[in-house]
């Protein structure tokens, strides 16, 4: 799959915002109304710096103009943004009784580690998803996506993209069977971390792989990477 790149300038941010909500509309990916929640949790700030460049997807404004050159940029394939991320926990909150907030904290940690652990492809759902390691949260593959489609539909769509990039470039070439699970980060450079069951060969065992890709403003699906699901470690 062939990938772009494009920057532009707009006079004024009004335009620019009505811009950016006018393609969100036309695109129609699924976007913050199925992960509608805090970004970062308040008691975790250090978070802010933890996020690489693909990751802040901000409007920089300057001189009266807002430039977002980076903003319809296609990711670059097969590099893991969160190789190298090491998890920390966030500080403990001292109540004197057990509390929803309480709670949430807690379930938050164990969600971040998971993410961390699994490069985003694995949450528990039984836990409490208040706060969101870096916006990521588990979707439902029945759960409504698109209007006409779910998040099964779309995902596969996604899981295609990343194939046809994959089978290009690399053996044993995949054959996709069917959706697993998938976790979803909205915004205007959307990702989706899929885990899928796929074939190496015709008639072949079953082989779990992950694939990940972005949706970006100008109706583009960019591939970020297809492999095997990893095997924990110990």
């Amino acid at each position: 799959m062939e990938s772009s790149s494009s920057s532009y300038l707009k006079p004024c941010a009004t335009e620019t915002k009505k811009k950016k909500e006018d393609l969100g509309k036309e695109m129609a990916e699924p976007m913050e109304v199925v992960v509608n929640s805090k970004r970062k949790a308040e008691f975790e700030p250090e978070e802010y710096e933890e996020e690489d460049e693909e990751e802040q997807d901000e409007w920089d404004e300057s001189d009266g103009e807002i430039s977002q050159p980076d903003i319809l940029e296609a990711p670059e394939w097969d590099v893991d943004s969160f190789d190298g991320v090491e998890y920390y926990s966030s500080p403990d909150v001292q109540l004197s009784t057990l509390s929803d907030e309480e709670e949430a904290i807690h379930d938050y940690n164990i969600i971040k580690r998971q993410l961390i652990d699994s490069k985003g492809f694995y949450a528990d759902t039984g836990l409490k998803h208040i706060y969101k390691y870096k916006g990521i949260c588990p979707v439902g593959l029945d759960r409504i996506a698109l209007p006409d489609r779910t998040f099964r539909d779309y995902w596969e769509e996604m899981v295609h993209v990343c194939l046809e990039r994959h089978n290009r470039d690399k053996d044993p070439k995949v054959e996709f069977v069917e959706i697993v699970r998938g976790h979803y980060r909205g915004g205007p450079r959307s990702k989706s971390y899929i885990t899928f069951m796929a074939r190496e060969k015709p008639d072949g065992p079953l082989v779990e792989y992950q694939a990940k890709a972005m949706a970006t403003l100008d109706r583009k699906r960019h591939p970020i990477l297809c492999r095997p699901t990893p095997t924990p470690n110990p």
